[in-house]
């Protein structure tokens, strides 16, 4: 058996092991997601599937890590610096399940992260190319170091955001995967193939696709872990700090990540422009509109995966093409806005579906009141 199918088999069975025990330990400290207004899932379900995923890629890092493994070409202490601060992040989401934290205790932690992952494995976007066409932009220390951590602080959180239906995520950051390796040429490492195996072994429990498998979710543990992580991977393939090598320039990992920066930069927008904190939790996300059209959980996850494939398809091409740096930044806002429209007008499209549910439903119960009345006589 090849190392690699080593790993991803142990990877895929120790998920489904730590999800296991630790499903049975997540009431007893109350780590479970308990439906509200917001989340329609039936009973309490534990949420402990980012967590499980983390234990797996620790322990596949010590099993595991060495040079031709490891999507970075540096030595093992580069994923132990990663796997620092996927720790911290982890052990902030697993607080945040449990009782929920400040936006400024989130936000101060997600920037520490960042911090870590700059100064630890110097990693920064500094040099964006002829981003716009006139002319090589390059930032200095002072604009690259603010400028990373927002990259960062809002890949994590858009990520965390598109987490609100069974097997989404998990769907959307294997994607993202794939889509990274064939960008840019690299073999399958340590860091992606065992939470590619991961990512599997958790979707056999979030979709029940085993009976003796429990139910769980990742939570923003789980969610915000797989953002951290895939920012960091474009991270290392778009700048030259790890191993030398560029494979990839900054406009075109946008691709990569393009259905979740869609979908946040829309929904907090939306939010701003109906006078709302962008950062309060709704229903305004793509998957709560395809459960406001009415949409089955299959048919959603098959329409926005198609969604989801569509920016890193299109900029393989670009890529593979050798289009210019500004050609690739303004198709990519020109798919941005073409998202924009299409989800505005599929959003009204919704209200009027809700709308008329309503008024049947009203009309409905009109009927059956009606209906009873001349059965019902007077009292002597």
């Amino acid at each position: 058996m090849s190392p690699a199918l080593q790993q991803a088999l142990f990877a895929f069975l120790a998920t489904l092991g730590f999800i296991c025990a630790l499903a049975q330990m997540a009431p007893k400290v109350d780590l479970v997601d308990k439906p509200n207004h917001r989340k329609l899932h039936q009973g309490d379900v534990p949420l402990i599937g980012g967590l499980a995923i983390f234990m797996t890629l620790a322990i596949a890092t010590y099993l595991f890590a060495h040079e031709n493994l490891i999507v970075f070409s540096g030595p093992k202490s580069e994923v132990q610096v990663l796997l620092l601060a996927a720790g911290l992040l982890v052990a902030l989401g697993v607080i945040d399940d449990r009782k929920h934290v400040s936006v400024f205790t989130r936000t101060s932690v997600e920037v520490v992260v960042a911090l870590i992952v700059i100064e630890g494995l110097d990693l920064q976007v500094a040099h964006l190319g002829d981003l716009v066409g006139f002319g090589h932009i390059q930032l200095n220390d002072w604009l690259a170091y603010p400028f990373t951590v927002i990259c960062i602080f809002g890949i994590i959180n858009a990520y965390n955001m598109l987490d609100g239906m069974d097997g989404l995520l998990a769907m959307m950051v294997l994607i993202t995967i794939l889509a990274f390796h064939l960008f840019t040429g690299i073999k399958p490492g340590l860091i992606t193939l065992t939470l590619s195996a991961s990512l599997v072994a958790f979707l056999v429990s979030n979709l029940k696709l085993a009976p003796f498998i429990p139910k769980t979710f990742l939570g923003d543990a789980g969610s915000k872990l797989l953002g951290f992580i895939v920012v960091s991977l474009i991270l290392a393939v778009t700048s030259a700090q790890i191993g030398g090598t560029k494979y990839i320039d900054p406009v075109t990992a946008l691709y990569l990540v393009g259905l979740p920066l869609f979908d946040m930069v829309f929904t907090t927008t939306r939010r701003v422009f109906n006078k709302q904190s962008p950062f309060n939790s709704d229903r305004t996300h793509i998957h709560h509109l395809m459960q406001s059209l009415g949409l089955s959980h299959r048919r959603s996850l098959l329409i926005i995966g198609s969604i989801g494939l569509t920016p890193p398809f299109l900029g393989l091409m670009l890529h593979n093409s050798g289009a210019a740096v500004p050609y690739q930044f303004y198709i990519f806002l020109g798919c941005f806005c073409i998202y924009c429209v299409l989800m505005s007008q599929a959003w009204k499209v919704a209200e009027r579906y809700q709308q008329l549910q309503r008024d049947l439903k009203a009309t409905n119960s009109g009927i059956s009141v009606s209906y009873l009345e001349p059965r019902v006589k007077s009292a002597p």
